[in-house]
């Protein structure tokens, strides 16, 4: 399915759910029974339905040196997975692509399906958002190091500078690596090298659950093999346009 295509029973590539729903919603009954036993008061139950989340499949290229001093480039191909929303960033799952063979034709209830992008596009979002980042972060580094080595080595604000210049390279480290180890690129590599190629939606089958008590709810997932999902759960919380996403596919 694509934006803007028509709603119903559409057939899908899905991997299958591997736990009856049934022994799901037994599983999320005894966590709402039993917060409500530790919590001092019942939690009600909003609701709970397995809706089928948008994964891409892609395939990308990229250049690199052949060797330790030649200059010759030689092509490299990989392949990763990403949830398929713009309201969702959790990284790419190249553990994934294992799965694929398993696919099979789903038709799944009606209004179930959450719609993904269904190209490329998002990625290469993604790919244009890092690298605006990674330049801020250097155009901040650079500053403060100006900064650093302006000052003797008994000025006050130095060790300042030196632990904000560390925050700094840390956190540049830390998304860099969030997006190169999603796609198992070397460690130095140039942006404006990797292509990618294609990519094709593929759904996976969620659990979801919302309780309420008093003036708050949660958020509980449940994956295809009725294993708790927390990543998902959390996001839920804490994303508040995934959130809406998800109460509209609900409601629907």
């Amino acid at each position: 399915m694509s934006e803007g295509a028509a709603s119903g029973p559409a057939i899908v590539k899905a991997l299958p759910m591997l736990m009856p729903e049934s022994v799901v919603q037994q599983s999320a009954e005894k966590k709402r029974v039993k917060k409500g036993i530790l919590g001092g008061s019942e939690e009600r139950f909003v609701f709970g339905k397995t809706l089928y989340l948008p994964y891409l499949e892609f395939s990308y290229q990229y250049s690199t040196a052949k060797g330790f001093l030649s200059k010759q480039s030689v092509l490299a191909q990989g392949r990763s997975a990403v949830m398929a929303l713009r309201e969702v960033n959790l990284g790419f799952y190249p553990e994934l692509i294992s799965f694929l063979p398993q696919l099979v034709d789903v038709e799944p209830d009606s209004g179930s399906v959450v719609r993904g992008v269904d190209s490329t596009i998002l990625v290469s979002e993604r790919l244009d958002e890092l690298r605006r980042m990674l330049s801020d972060f250097d155009h901040q580094l650079q500053e403060l190091s100006k900064q650093y080595d302006s000052l003797t080595k008994t000025d006050r604000a130095k060790q300042e500078i030196k632990e904000n210049l560390d925050h700094l390279k840390k956190t540049r480290d830390t998304r860099w690596k969030m997006f190169a180890d999603g796609l198992k690129l070397p460690a130095k590599i140039d942006l404006e090298k990797i292509e990618f190629l294609e990519g094709n939606l593929f759904y996976m089958p969620y659990f979801i659950a919302r309780f309420s008590r008093g003036g708050e709810s949660r958020f509980l997932v449940w994956d295809r093999e009725g294993k708790e999902n927390e990543t998902i759960a959390e996001e839920l919380m804490n994303n508040g346009k995934f959130r809406d996403l998800i109460r509209s596919y609900v409601a629907g």
